[in-house]
Formats: structure tokens, sequence, C-alpha cells
């Protein structure tokens, strides 16, 4: 017990002093191999082999999509799209700011791209507009969320990748919950706009207005249905998709919007080089955390400390859920769902409870996490787009807490809100 205790006390000392958590992984799964005579050589094998599986390819593919998305100014295209369609509601760019979300989350697959990308076109525009800084942050961080879990998802890819679990059925999955979540954002802002006397500003756009917009818009909207189409049919694997979606968006916006030129790719190309390699070297220190977790035997004394939770569905989701939560709070995502993944899975057959809801449940808990200090990445990332601090973004984050808390709990009880879409379009993933 005190080689766990030491392992997961200096993974948190070490994030504490402020170094990178991918780096903090790798030095106390170190020091506790030392202590156990296991060389510094077998480590690094472990952190080889846990980065040498051609799904994970799928990571900086995607981010190259929306990178190049971001840079062809596809953004603004899209962003006028939604506002053809909901700028009129009461809280008329908030609800911009989430649906374009939405649309942008089957692009990308990842939050903190979503929150940066939209957040600098979307902040500014709602501030200009009349919106507290510390509301036009925490929507932003709120709609960003919703980037892992309505596919292409990075989140996913990483959880079928390590745990044998149909990608196709996870992203299929994410497809209700990340629409019901950007619904009900939708209605907290309304809410917000009708109690502080918002006024709408934009009148209902014409029939010609949409349609206008909407041609503007149509190439970039065929990218999410060219991934999901792709997999869904079989024609390629999520990997696959992540380079036919890459190229796609590269003739996109070098030869039909020519909004891009060779300097401009450059730049994209080293942003998601980048913008990649934090995922993937905290994939790589939890490979070696993790290890050492199945090392000393983690899982098992976890799973005999839950004593009468095993095998109840209810209560292993609720402890899952909790669990996740509270690593979310602390650490990124990645590195959360590779080390307790192996403890999830064990728990979830225990409880017979599907895989694939098991996967979009976290993956939409790891989302919530985004939103929580001390490392909410799109909380961070929204204040600081907003010059504000992160505390008044979260006091204003309040009612997006509870809806968003309230929405896992449905999850929970009701599986078929996630499992609908796959049992259709993946019935293989369910065949006994």
């Amino acid at each position: 017990m005190g080689l766990i205790a030491f392992l997961f006390i200096s993974f948190f000392a070490l994030c504490l002093i402020g170094i990178p958590v991918a780096v903090s992984l790798c030095i106390s799964a170190f020091a506790t191999g030392l202590f156990v005579g296991i060389t510094p050589i077998v480590m690094c094998q472990q952190i080889y082999a846990q980065l040498d599986t051609f799904t994970l390819l799928a990571i900086p593919l995607f981010l190259l999509v929306g990178q190049i998305m971001d840079h062809g100014k596809v953004t603004e295209r899209l962003v006028g799209f939604a506002h053809s369609l909901v700028g009129h509601i009461t809280g008329g760019l908030g609800h911009v700011n989430v649906v374009s979300n939405m649309i942008m989350a089957g692009i990308s697959g990842s939050a903190t791209a979503d929150a940066a990308a939209l957040g600098g076109v979307m902040i500014p525009a709602m501030k200009k507009e009349g919106y507290p800084s510390d509301m036009a942050a925490a929507i932003n961080a709120a709609a960003a969320t919703i980037g892992p879990i309505i596919p292409p998802s990075i989140m996913m890819v990483v959880y079928g990748a390590y745990g044998s679990v149909s990608i196709a059925a996870l992203f299929t999955g994410g497809i209700i919950p990340g629409v019901v979540i950007g619904l009900t954002l939708m209605v907290v802002i309304y809410q917000w706009c009708k109690r502080n006397k918002f006024e709408v500003k934009e009148k209902r756009a014409t029939f010609k207005e949409v349609l206008k917009a909407t041609r503007k818009a149509i190439w970039s909207l065929l990218v999410p249905f060219i991934i999901i189409g792709g997999i869904l049919s079989g024609k390629f694997t999520a990997t696959e998709s992540g380079m036919v979606a890459a190229i796609y968006s590269l003739v996109l916006v070098a030869l039909i919007y020519r909004s891009c030129n060779f300097k401009d790719l450059i730049q994209v190309f080293k942003n998601a080089l980048v913008g990649s390699a934090q995922p993937l070297l905290c994939i790589g220190g939890a490979g070696a955390f993790g290890y050492m977790m199945a090392y000393l035997r983690v899982p098992q004394i976890l799973m005999q400390a839950a004593g009468p939770i095993v095998g109840n569905p209810i209560l292993t989701l609720l402890f899952i859920t909790v669990l996740y939560i509270i690593l979310g709070t602390f650490m990124d995502a990645i590195p959360a769902i590779v080390i307790f993944l192996p403890l999830v899975l064990e728990m979830a057959k225990a409880a017979n409870i599907n895989s694939v809801h098991m996967g979009v449940l976290v993956t939409v808990v790891l989302c919530f996490g985004l939103l929580t200090p001390p490392y909410g990445m799109t909380l961070l990332l929204s204040s600081g787009i907003a010059g504000i601090s992160a505390v008044r973004v979260i006091r204003a984050l309040k009612w997006f807490y509870i809806v968003y808390i309230i929405i896992i709990l449905v999850l929970i009880f009701v599986p078929d809100i996630i499992l609908f879409v796959p049992k259709i379009l993946v019935p293989s993933s369910f065949a006994t």
C-alpha cells in the first residue's frame, strides 16, 4: 500500500508544482518502478507499446482537419450558417455559439480546439452584443464540451482502441447525448436572457438568407457525413476516415474556397503536430503509469474495496461517474481514460454493463470535467479569451453544471439514450 500511495501522491504533487501531466506520469511511474526493481528500459518499452497502435493515428488527423478548417476561415462560414438558423431566438449569439460547436464537433473531435477556434470569434462578438464577459466565456466553455461527444471524438478513439470497443458504435452512441446537451444548454441560455430582459436584436433570417448561408457552408458541412458515413459503410476505419477528411479539407480550403495558401498550410501542419503531441505524450505516460498500477494490483484492490458496488449496474455506473468527475478536475481526460480503463472494464463486466454505454458515459463525464477547476481546459481557455478570471466564469457556469449533472444521471438510468442509434446502425457490436 505504501508504494501505491507513493505512486499517486508523487504524481499529484508533481502536477501541483506545475510539471506537465505527461512528465508527471512518467516520473512517478519510473520512480516507483525503481523501488520495486523495474528498470527504466522496461518502462520505456511500456511507453512505446502504448503508442504503437494504428488507431491512435486518428488523433493527429482529426486535429489536422480542425486546424485546416480554422485557418481556412471555414469556422466563419459555419458560424454564419448557425446564425441564419438560430440568431433570431432570444439569446441569439449564445445559441449561435452552441450550434456552431455542435457542427464543429462533427469535424475536429477536440473540445479545446473548438473552444479556442470558436471562442476567438464568438466571445468578442457576444461582448459587443452586450453579454457580460463572464457569461460569454461560460457559454463558450460549456458549448465546447460537446466537441468530444458528437462524433468524431478523440476520447472515444482512445477508449475504443484500448478497451477493444467498436469505435463506430461509440461514435454513433454519442450523437443523441451530444444533441441533448446542446439543446439543454440553449434552454439555459434562453432562460438567462429572459430573466435578465436581454433583448433580441436580430430578425429571423429569410428563406433566401438561410439558403445563401447554407450554400456558403455546404462543403464544410459534408465533413461529418464523410467521416461517419465512411466508418459505418465499412469503407474505412476511424483512422482512415481521419485521413480522408484531412485530404477533403485540404482540397476544400486550397482549391474550392481558396482561403489557404502554401505558407498557411505549413503553419497548419505545425499546429496540428504540436497539438497532437500533448495527448500522445499523455497516452505514453499513462502507459507507464498504468503498468505500475497493474504491477501493484491497484485494479484488484479497488475492486475488493468497492465491495457491494461490484455486480450492481446502477451503483457501478455511479461509482465510475464519481471517480471520473474527481479525476477530470485534476488531470487530462486521455490519461484518465487509459490509466483506469482496466478497472472500468472489469467493473463493467462484473455488472453486465454494455461497453458502448460505459464508453460514452465516461466521455460525457470527462467532458463535464473540462468545465471544472483547476484543470478545466475549456473553462481556462474561454476565460483567457474573455480576459477575465476563471472564478468569475465558474460563478456564471452554475446552471450549466446543474443541467450537465442531470443529463449524466439520466444517461446512467436510461442507457437506451446512448444505445438506440448504435443498435440500429452498428448492430454487429451487440451480437452475443
